[in-house]
């Protein structure tokens, strides 16, 4: 928390996503470390924007809550022909 901002501290949680291009050319961006929640686009930029706000949402409700967060216990490993991104993901 910044000792000058006077809020209180936001939470970051990862967000573990897998990539890959489908037959049809569309890339689906897989959450990895949350059952159910993928995004897709013609792009990996806009397949990871839909992917991050479902993540972003489900968490968000969890968290305001007070509930647990039914992570995965063991996050999925990539696929044959997937990328794994990364992304902190500030509340």
């Amino acid at each position: 928390m910044n000792p000058h901002s006077g809020g209180s501290a936001v939470p970051v949680f990862n967000c573990i996503v897998h990539v890959a291009s489908a037959a049809d050319g569309t890339i689906i961006a897989r959450v990895a470390n949350l059952a159910g929640i993928e995004g897709r686009g013609r792009s990996e930029r806009e397949a990871l924007a839909q992917a991050v706000a479902a993540f972003k949402a489900v968490v968000s409700r969890y968290h305001a809550a007070g509930e647990p967060i039914p992570w995965l216990e063991s996050p999925a490993r990539p696929l044959p022909g997937e990328s794994e991104r990364l992304i902190a993901v500030h509340l």
